[in-house]
């Protein structure tokens, strides 16, 4: 099999894999769409509207919130307005709220405040 064909296959073999991950869900019906490595965001179906990313570099959850990193996209894209601000964010599940580029110290002080102690997990 050639490199041209191993590759594809490879790439869907991962999708599907990732499609069919039966870990725990984000909280509030949120989930991660992922269109390519550089295309990674939040979203809310069944809209679908990319609400934090297309950059979305780690994520994590606990409880009603939904917390993480996005780093700056390598091409701007004016369609997806303040959901590509570079930074960490918060988004309550519950009321949907978002904070998005926040350092990371006003970050960890904000989930703190909200009761989470400690270093919070992110994948």
């Amino acid at each position: 099999m050639n490199t041209r064909t191993l590759l594809p296959l490879t790439l869907l073999s991962l999708l599907l894999l990732t499609a069919c991950n039966k870990s725990t869900p984000l909280p509030g019906g949120y989930a991660i769409f992922f269109g390519d490595s550089e295309d990674v965001g939040l979203v809310l179906p069944p809209k679908g509207e990319i609400l934090v990313g297309p950059k979305l570099a780690k994520i994590g959850s606990s409880g009603t919130l939904i917390f993480g990193e996005v780093q700056p996209p390598k091409k701007a894209n004016p369609s997806l307005a303040g959901s590509g601000t570079p930074g960490f964010f918060i988004l309550d599940s519950t009321t949907g709220t978002i904070e998005r580029g926040l350092s990371r110290e006003d970050w960890l002080k904000k989930l703190q405040k909200a009761g989470l102690q400690g270093e919070p997990e992110l994948v």
